[in-house]
């Protein structure tokens, strides 16, 4: 017995050699997000138990062919509890459809205002202001970089040359399993990751 368990490691063993390996991509983290160009927001409060569980980066906005290509990044971010509360950042340049939308005809709809990004409007289910929401989605906000180009874009938009932003992005903010009160403390939380 004992040499045929020896012959079979022996034979499997080439096959092992020329298998490619598929080892899973390294996730992408927060020091990644350091890296961009763009201004990636990240929160200074969380709920209890909650930690951030995915980063993605999404580089698919080029302009230019092969090497040569630039790479406009978006990403987005998650945030969870053990339970079902989730917090999820989305940031994109462009594209960009309404995320004020329910697919329940009961949805409410609400505002406040934050001192960074002006008025967040949000809709959310079950109706109703108090207690845990199975869905909370707020409009696209603007961060900083988008103020200061949008007099840049709207120049060549004037003259009928097409213009996207570089570093601007817009941001969406959704909350998942948990209250308006939460929701709302984490975005006026919100901060560039660079900030000082």
């Amino acid at each position: 017995m004992k040499l045929k368990l020896s012959t079979l490691a022996l034979c499997t063993l080439p096959f092992l050699a020329l298998t490619p390996s598929h080892a899973a991509p390294k996730a992408e983290t927060l020091d990644d997000l350091k890296k961009l160009e763009i201004t990636c927001l990240v929160p200074a409060w969380l709920p209890e138990g909650y930690q951030l569980k995915k980063v993605e980066i999404d580089r698919s906005d080029r302009e230019g062919e092969g090497g040569k290509a630039r790479i406009f990044p978006g990403y987005s971010t998650e945030y969870s509890n053990s339970k079902k509360g989730r917090f999820t950042i989305e940031s994109v340049r462009w594209g960009i459809g309404d995320r004020n939308l329910d697919q329940n005809d009961r949805a409410e709809e609400s505002e406040f205002s934050t001192k960074r990004y002006g008025k967040v409007y949000i809709i959310y289910f079950p109706p109703g202001k108090g207690g845990v929401k199975n869905r909370i989605a707020s409009n696209w906000v603007e961060d900083e970089n988008i103020a200061a180009e949008k007099a840049q874009v709207a120049a060549k938009q004037a003259k009928g040359q097409e213009a996207l932003y570089i570093k601007g992005r817009f941001q969406g903010f959704s909350g998942y399993g948990m209250t308006l009160a939460d929701f709302e403390k984490i975005v006026q939380s919100l901060h560039p990751l660079r900030e000082k």
